[in-house]
């Protein structure tokens, strides 16, 4: 029997713009390695992209330690809100695919037309489940207190992210694109949050152990491209030791340094827009204002490829803030109605069945 006294969570006070300039990075590093992997046509591109990949997979990983530091509190209107973000990118996704004479399959038009259900991105499906798993989780947090629930973390870790590590056999099969990967960050974001909220640690010597296992990570997954001649970075993984390692220094190291800035925090609200909106952006720019695909033959291909992804987050965030200043009142007044009307079906269904709410 567990005989630590639970402790009372306590959120950490405001939002730190060092923490919201982590997003947008990792926004920029995610969005990097996404165009690097897509083209490996010799040696140098090949390292570029193993480099690409060990630095910019921790972006994801980062979102949801973020997520899990700050605790997450459900509130149906706001994920009512995001739903009809997302659907919002999506559908205007699939109207320029058919403009520009593409032709989705039935499946793909469907994940697009219900992008949560549909996984349209396996990041927000997930994350839907999460938020609505949260006050379960928050209250298991509260309970186990710090000892458990170290052992908890590190007994997930061993199972989900060892054997994938050192063995290469993935128990969920998802390379950690999934919610056990998700559950397990979550609570390690909530761990440092409630358990080492005031605890600091010497910036050098988080940066040094970034470095470190950056490096190891690396000459890893170069060994492998070595030994085999393909580009693998199972290394690089998303439930890899050495990426969630990655992502908790790299953290560590944004929340060693506080400041306040009302652009930073404004800018990563659009984040998730951004995000969901990558690959339309991405052909947007190249259709009609900067085919960069053609430059891929250049020494000059990688840098092009970061000044993209800055390009795609400022053009995103832009059309976002558009997005916003128009449709924020009708998109507020639908959710009203839509939660209010839930909210009557909810109390006569409980009424119906004589249940207490």
């Amino acid at each position: 029997m567990n005989m630590e006294k639970s402790r009372t969570v306590k959120t950490p006070a405001g939002r730190n713009s060092a923490i919201e300039l982590l997003r947008i990075l990792c926004l920029i590093l995610i969005f990097w390695m996404h165009a690097s992997a897509s083209y490996e046509n010799n040696e140098v591109s090949a390292w570029i992209s193993i480099f690409a990949a060990v630095i910019g997979n921790i972006g994801v990983s980062c979102f949801i330690l973020i997520s899990g530091y700050y605790g997450i509190r459900l509130n149906v209107k706001k994920m009512m809100q995001l739903d009809l973000m997302l659907i919002f990118y999506c559908w205007m996704s699939l109207a320029l695919q058919f403009a520009w004479g593409q032709r989705p399959g039935g499946e793909e038009i469907l994940s697009y037309l219900l992008p949560v259900i549909g996984k349209r991105s396996w990041y927000f499906t997930c994350y839907f489940a999460l938020v609505f798993l949260s006050p379960f989780i928050n209250e298991m947090v509260e309970k186990l207190g710090e000892v458990r629930l170290r052992q908890l973390i590190l007994t997930m870790l061993v199972i989900f992210s060892g054997v994938t590590t050192f063995f290469f056999f993935d128990i969920n099969g998802d390379g950690g694109k999934g919610m056990v990967h998700m559950v397990m960050l979550y609570l390690l974001g909530r761990y440092i949050g409630v358990y080492r909220m005031e605890k600091r640690y010497a910036t050098g010597k988080l940066i040094g152990c970034f470095a470190a296992v950056a490096a190891v990570n690396f000459c890893l997954n170069g060994a492998l491209y070595v030994a085999t001649g393909v580009v693998q970075n199972r290394f690089a993984r998303d439930n890899t030791l050495f990426n969630i390692a990655q992502a908790v220094l790299i953290f560590l190291i944004f929340r060693s340094f506080y400041f306040e800035n009302k652009f930073v925090n404004r800018l990563a609200k659009h984040v998730p827009a951004v995000f969901i909106f990558e690959w339309t952006l991405r052909a947007i720019i190249s259709r009609y204002l900067f085919d960069y695909v053609q430059w891929r033959e250049s020494i000059w291909y990688e840098p092009i490829l970061i000044g993209i992804a800055v390009l795609v987050v400022a053009l995103g965030s832009a059309i976002d803030w558009l997005r916003v200043a128009i449709l924020h009142v009708p998109e507020a007044w639908l959710v009203d109605k839509v939660y209010g009307i839930g909210d009557k079906l909810k109390g006569k269904f409980l009424q119906r069945f004589d249940i207490n709410s």
